[in-house]
């Protein structure tokens, strides 16, 4: 049962990011709509005036170079929900396997570390991209940026607990709350980093 479920899910999400890496994506970090992408994006997409950057080519630069980096962040971020995905039912599998005698969580392990990898090279990519001054976050991306504040400190702190947990079940330690301290974190983190990238994608 959980495989069939782990494997719609990854089904899915592959549908869902063939879909919107389709679509392109502004300097602000929104994906544009079909009516959107008959034109090319000008200055009062993004906000400003034609008098604002007029004499600036550093500014228009700066603006090539983040819609360049944000391209990246969005597929790297719809690459990421897929391990994201498969090891919270993993973790699932995993707690249940472990509530019935085995202490292997090499997989669940391994599958976390990967994804936590992954989440940092798509960070990385929004933290440097240039951010020409004046240029603020609205709308969907301001949503978008609130809620990695919510999956960005979970994404750290659930693996420290799996860590935790991982060494009290190799010394044969009783798990107590920390199992289920580990699945409300992780649940809220897979949800609230899916709600932040199906907002920039829709």
């Amino acid at each position: 049962m959980i495989g069939k479920s782990l494997t719609l899910i990854l089904a899915a999400l592959l549908v869902f990011a063939s879909a919107a890496l389709a679509a392109p994506i502004t300097a602000t970090g929104k994906t544009k709509t079909d009516r959107e992408t008959q034109a090319p994006m000008s200055l009062q997409d993004l906000g400003f005036s034609d008098q604002e950057v007029q004499g600036d080519p550093k500014f228009q630069k700066d603006l090539e170079t983040r819609s360049d980096m944000l391209r990246v962040h969005q597929a790297l971020g719809l690459i990421t929900a897929i391990p994201m995905a498969a090891q919270f039912v993993l973790g699932v599998t995993t707690s249940d396997n472990v509530a019935h005698g085995s202490s292997d969580t090499s997989l669940h392990t391994t599958l976390g570390l990967a994804t936590v990898a992954l989440y940092g090279t798509t960070a990385l990519f929004e933290i440097l991209a240039p951010k020409p001054k004046g240029l603020k976050p609205t709308g969907n991306t301001e949503v978008h940026e609130a809620l990695s504040w919510v999956h960005l400190p979970l994404m750290i702190l659930v693996p420290l607990v799996g860590d935790m947990i991982n060494d009290r079940i190799a010394n044969h330690q009783p798990i107590g709350n920390l199992g289920v301290v580990h699945g409300v974190m992780a649940t809220t983190l897979l949800t609230s980093y899916l709600a932040s990238m199906t907002i920039m994608t829709f």
